[in-house]
């Protein structure tokens, strides 16, 4: 090593701790454990680092992915090694790949959970994790990220009272303890539920601290209750059987009321079936309450069901302060319109949308309802800036005319703003 060098490695092993962990923090753990080989004074640098991340880039590369057994031992021994030489506190604990044997995921949780752990990530793939009891004794907690997990709350579990960040993706939880699960978190600012495989009917949510919500996958249940600060919600509902079966029996909560309960919200999306899930009920009340901050919406309609484009201006009425407004056109509408199709786009809408600049029509097919539904927005629009459009990437089958004459015809829509301008993309 030469004089320059050296006299590189001395300024940063002159540096304060604290900026020396956040320099570890930021390489691969492999990396991390490599520096014990820079100097003596290196030597035991790393094992006092308070977050720890095991992913792809940590474990050894030339074994076949088929040859599972090896794999893991391999994956296995490096993060016992890493554990059993590590001194002092490991506030995030993150292990991504494939599922390890359960016997020592169980034991690395049993001595994470004595670490005062305040971020876990569990992302495993290839298998079902069940997570012990442990886990609910971690109470410095505030972010947990899990995939692909099952799990029972312990009957004395009073919850994680520092928890800010939930994460949930496929994860099992039995439909009477997601309630008990989300009201026992008194700061939760950020919940996200994930489930397209598993099914989660019932979802009852009770957080006064929620800021942001998303919620993706099959359920026929949805109760929000006391969400008074939440600033931005996506829900992404799918239409199952059972929603139907269970429609109008007391036990599902009616999307007017969940609508009603996001009243605060800054950016709501709306996609997949949720539409489609509130056409089901009375689509000519309007939405029970008015989103007085709600800037930003996005819409997935499905222009073939006159219903749910109702529901569509159901929820526009109610928003007066909108600036930007997307609508997902669905890809799976009917060839034609039903036939006693009579939905005509101003008798629908009394209202003005004054505050809005943007509006991104995107898959579009080209049919009538479509066009109405752009010829309404730019007639009540006064401020419109720009209507951007964007073709279906699929094959279309319900055009009602040539693309480049309906574009000659959208063009020529009336419009009340003067700088309103029309963007295609094909």
């Amino acid at each position: 090593m030469d004089v320059a060098q050296a006299s590189a490695v001395d300024v940063i092993s002159n540096l304060p701790r604290d900026a020396i962990d956040a320099i570890l923090m930021r390489l691969p753990i492999k990396d991390v454990v490599r520096t014990s080989i820079l100097s003596r004074k290196w030597r035991y640098m790393w094992v006092t680092i308070p977050q720890i991340v095991f992913n792809s880039q940590c474990y050894p590369r030339g074994i076949p992915s088929s040859n599972t057994a090896l794999l893991n031992l391999k994956r296995v021994n490096i993060v016992d090694q890493v554990l059993l030489h590590h001194r002092g506190p490991i506030h995030k604990f993150e292990c991504s790949d494939y599922l390890p044997p359960c016997s020592d995921l169980d034991r690395w949780m049993v001595f994470l959970s004595r670490q005062g752990i305040k971020e876990l990530i569990l992302n495993f793939y290839g298998g079902v994790y069940k997570l012990p009891a442990c886990l609910f004794s971690c109470q410095e907690l505030y972010h947990l990220r899990l995939l692909l997990c099952n799990f029972n709350i312990p009957p004395a579990f009073e919850g994680f009272r520092h928890l800010k960040i939930l994460y949930l993706n496929e994860v099992v939880i039995p439909n009477d303890e997601f309630e008990c699960l989300t009201s026992n978190f008194p700061l939760l600012e950020s919940l996200t539920c994930i489930y397209y495989n598993v099914r989660l009917p019932r979802i009852k949510i009770n957080s006064p601290n929620l800021q942001y919500l998303y919620l993706m996958g099959i359920f026929y249940s949805l109760c929000l209750e006391n969400i008074p600060v939440l600033a931005s919600a996506n829900i992404s509902a799918c239409l199952v059987e059972e929603f139907t079966k269970h429609l109008g029996q007391g036990e599902i909560c009616s999307f007017p009321k969940v609508l009603h309960s996001l009243h605060n919200v800054e950016k709501l999306e709306l996609h997949l079936r949720f539409l489609q899930i509130f056409a089901l009920g009375d689509v000519s009340e309007t939405v029970p309450t008015t989103f007085k901050h709600l800037k930003n919406l996005s819409l997935h309609i499905n222009f073939g069901n006159p219903n749910e484009i109702l529901a569509a201006l159901c929820v526009l009425r109610s928003s007066d302060h909108l600036q930007q407004l997307e609508i997902r056109v669905s890809l799976k509408c009917s060839t034609d319109p039903p036939r006693n199709y009579s939905w005509e786009a101003r008798e629908h809408m009394d209202c003005m949308l004054n505050p809005l600049q943007t509006v991104k029509m995107i898959d579009m097919r080209w049919e009538k309802p479509e066009l109405e539904f752009i010829k309404l927005l730019l007639i009540i629009s006064p401020v419109l800036e720009t209507l951007t459009i964007q073709g279906a990437r699929k094959p279309r089958i319900c055009i009602v005319k040539e693309e480049s004459s309906i574009l000659k015809e959208l063009i020529r829509f009336r419009r009340t703003s003067s700088k309103a301008e029309i963007i295609y993309r094909g």
